[in-house]
């Protein structure tokens, strides 16, 4: 089996990388530098599993370029776990004109997962988003799906986990009837670097409640869990806490914005990659 995963030297995604290793017959891993992911994944014992691509999630030309490189090394993907991300300064623009946390977070994954779509049907695959609690509090504003009026770092985060849940559901609501299965998570609050590149007061909450955070080894499980766990044994189109389903929150179901969201998405990327 094949698995495309982001985000893979540090945190939770070299926890992934490691758990999710004997699974694999290919691990296929975009990465942004690397030099650092070459010699961080030395560490495995065989070489032959793993698969580097570079690729940056801040540059959406890197994205479509790594993703049609992957599209056509690999006909079959058997799962992509969208697991990169970041919590980004409100007003941090890309080089494209794009707010940071939505392309990151967003755009970049969109890229990914639009491209390697042929890919994960030709393997009745799965798609994992990696997505947060932190959707409960977004504050979706239609006139302004892109984020670039979005008030402060927090706002701009809870939206983009927001947006994950919501592409996961539109995938399996158009893709279901294909084999595909889609699934997000919420890893829990991990001990890691997170939210380094956040804003002053994102940062001090954060620190103040690190204490309580979980291990990195831990806030991997539920990704783990979803990418190995046969597709019948779990409910296709789930937000997953601790290895259960659980409800995320009512506009997280809404298709409707999904669909919204999809269709803007596709528009900007006419834009910026044509």
């Amino acid at each position: 089996m094949n698995l495309v995963l982001t985000g893979s030297t540090s945190g939770i995604g070299w926890e992934k990388v490691k758990g999710l290793y004997p699974f694999f017959d290919k691990m296929i891993l975009p990465v942004r530098n690397l030099e650092k992911a070459k010699s961080l994944l030395s560490k495995l014992p065989d070489q032959r599993k793993i698969h580097l691509v570079e690729m940056d999630l801040v540059d959406m030309k890197s994205v479509e370029k790594a993703a049609k490189q992957i599209a056509s090394e690999f006909s079959k993907i058997d799962v992509l776990i969208n697991n990169a991300g970041g919590m980004f300064p409100a007003g941090l623009r890309t080089k494209d004109g794009l707010d940071q946390s939505f392309a990151v977070n967003h755009l970049g994954p969109f890229i990914l997962t639009k491209t390697l779509l042929p890919n994960l049907l030709a393997a009745k695959g799965k798609v994992i988003y990696v997505s947060s609690e932190a959707h409960r509090i977004a504050k979706v504003t239609k006139a302004d799906l892109g984020l670039l009026r979005s008030p402060n770092t927090i706002n701009a985060y809870s939206n983009v986990k927001l947006y994950n849940i919501l592409m996961s559901r539109y995938l399996v609501n158009q893709y279901k009837n294909q084999g595909l299965t889609s699934y997000s998570l919420h890893p829990g609050a991990v001990r890691t670097a997170f939210g380094s590149d956040s804003g002053p007061v994102a940062k001090a909450l954060i620190r103040a409640t690190q204490l309580f955070f979980i291990s990195p080894k831990k806030g991997a499980e539920t990704s783990i869990f979803l990418a190995t766990e046969p597709s019948e044994k779990l409910v296709n189109g789930a937000y997953y806490v601790r290895k259960k389903a659980k409800s995320p929150t009512k506009i997280g179901m809404d298709i409707e914005l999904g669909k919204n969201l999809w269709n803007f998405s596709e528009e900007i990327l006419i834009k910026i990659l044509s």
